[in-house]
C-alpha cells in the first residue's frame, strides 16, 4: 500500500477490487462523447489470470487509486518474460493508466507501479501496453476529437502531461490512418497493378474451413516481418491458441488476404469490422439484452467502419521491388471491399514513427495519422 497527499493506492486483490476498476474509466470519461465503454466482460477478462494468455508468459499486478474512499486512478505493472527473452534489458511494463486529472494521483500510481516492477530487478519502466505491446500500447496524445477503432485505446487530454510530469518521457510514438475507401490514388492504382500482374504473386482470401491453420500463417508472418521493429515481441503460442478463438465469430474469409510469392506465403493483411459502432450505446453492459444485438450486428455483416489490424511481408522481401507492390495490392482491394461495405473509413493502426516505408504507403493513401499514441519510457533508480 502506498499513501501520500491523502491519495492511498492498493492492489486489486478481490472481486469489490475488480467491480471498482471497471467503474474508474467511466468515472474519468464521463462526458466524453469520444470514448466507447469496453464490454465489462472483456475487461474483467483481460485481467483475469485464467482466461488471458499474457500470464503463460508473464507476471503482473493490478492497482487501484483512491481518494475520500472513491477510486479515481488505476495502473497496472507487469513484466512480460517473452520481451526479456527477446531483448534482455531488465524493462517492465505499466499499462492500463487511467487517472483523474490530478498530478498526485499519478505520481502514486507511477510510483507504485515503478516500485513492483524495481523490486523484481527491472532497471526501466516502459508504457503504457494493456498488458503487452500486442495487445493495446500507448496513450492516446492526438486525435481526442473521434472515437477510437476496434482494439485502440482512448485517455483524457490529461494522460499525457500527467505521465510527463510524474518523470516519463516519450519513448516513441504510434500513428493510426484513417482512409475514406471512396477514392484510389494512383499511385496506390499503379503500385498494385505491378503485383497483379507480376506471375510469382498469387493472393487468396482466408480459408474459414482452415482457419485456425490461416491464422498461424499470418502470425508467422508477423513474426518474421516485425522482427526488427521497435519493442517487438513475437507472438507466444498461447496468444495465437487465443485470437482464433476470439476472432473466429466476427471473421469472415473476405477480411482476410495471403499472399504467395513463388508459391511461398510472403505477406499478408488482416481487417476487422470495426465493433465500436456496435457497442457504443451498450455502456459497457453486454447482458441481458446487448448480446443479442451484438450477435444480430455480426451476423447482418453490415458495417460501417472497419480497421486494417494487420498488414505487411516478410523479411526478405521488404526491401524488394515487390514489397511496396504487394502492399498496394492489399490496401487496393481492401479498399474495393470497402466501397462495397460503402464504408465510412477504414483505419490502419498502429503504425510505428520509426517505420517509414509503412508511414509513406498509409500518408499515400490516407494523407496525415488521425490520431497519435505515445509510449512512455522512464529509468528505475537502483
Amino acid at each position: 500500500m502506498t499513501m501520500g497527499e491523502d491519495v492511498v493506492v492498493r492492489e486489486v486483490l478481490g472481486s469489490r477490487d475488480v467491480a471498482a476498476w471497471l467503474r474508474v474509466p467511466h468515472a474519468i470519461h464521463a462526458g466524453d462523447p469520444h470514448w466507447v465503454a469496453p464490454l465489462d466482460v472483456s475487461e474483467r477478462q483481460r485481467i483475469s489470470r485464467t482466461h488471458n494468455p499474457f500470464f503463460k508468459f508473464g507476471d503482473a499486478a493490478f492497482f487501484l487509486a483512491f481518494q475520500g474512499g472513491q477510486p479515481v486512478g488505476r495502473i497496472s505493472a507487469q513484466v512480460n518474460h517473452a520481451h526479456l527473452a527477446q531483448h534482455d534489458d531488465a524493462t517492465g511494463n505499466f499499462g492500463f493508466f487511467t487517472c483523474c486529472d490530478d498530478q498526485a494521483v499519478a505520481d502514486a500510481l507511477v510510483g507504485t507501479a515503478a516500485g513492483w516492477l524495481r523490486s523484481r530487478g527491472m532497471m526501466r519502466m516502459v508504457g503504457p501496453m494493456s498488458l503487452s505491446i500486442n495487445e493495446e500500447p500507448g496513450a492516446l496524445v492526438d486525435g481526442f476529437d473521434t472515437p477510437p477503432a476496434f482494439m485502440m485505446g482512448h485517455a483524457s487530454r490529461a494522460a499525457g502531461r500527467l505521465l510527463s510530469d510524474a518523470g516519463l518521457s516519450k519513448a516513441v510514438d504510434l500513428f493510426a490512418y484513417r482512409m475514406s475507401p471512396l477514392v484510389t490514388p494512383r499511385e496506390i492504382q499503379r503500385l498494385a497493378r505491378l503485383a497483379q500482374q507480376s506471375e510469382r504473386v498469387f493472393v487468396r482470401p482466408f480459408d474459414m474451413k482452415h482457419f485456425g491453420r490461416d491464422v498461424r500463417l499470418v502470425l508467422d508472418i508477423f513474426n518474421d516481418g516485425w522482427r526488427e521493429n521497435w519493442g517487438f515481441v513475437p507472438f507466444q503460442d498461447a496468444e495465437v491458441e487465443h485470437l482464433i478463438r476470439e476472432m473466429r465469430p466476427i471473421m469472415r474469409g473476405k477480411f482476410g488476404r495471403i499472399v504467395e510469392i513463388d508459391g511461398r506465403p510472403a505477406a499478408m493483411m488482416v481487417v476487422l469490422p470495426d465493433l465500436n459502432n456496435v457497442v457504443a450505446p451498450f455502456d459497457g453492459k453486454l447482458f441481458p439484452i446487448n448480446w443479442a444485438r451484438l450477435a444480430h450486428a455480426v451476423w447482418r455483416d453490415r458495417w460501417r467502419t472497419a480497421r486494417i489490424l494487420l498488414l505487411g511481408v516478410r523479411q526478405e522481401y521488404r526491401h524488394t521491388v515487390l514489397a511496396p507492390a504487394i502492399l498496394s495490392m492489399l490496401a487496393s482491394e481492401y479498399m474495393e471491399l470497402g466501397r462495397a461495405y460503402d464504408l465510412e473509413w477504414v483505419e490502419f493502426s498502429w503504425i510505428l514513427e520509426t517505420n517509414e516505408p509503412m508511414r509513406k504507403l498509409a500518408e499515400l493513401v490516407a494523407g496525415p495519422p488521425c490520431k497519435t499514441y505515445r509510449v512512455y519510457e522512464k529509468m528505475l533508480d537502483a
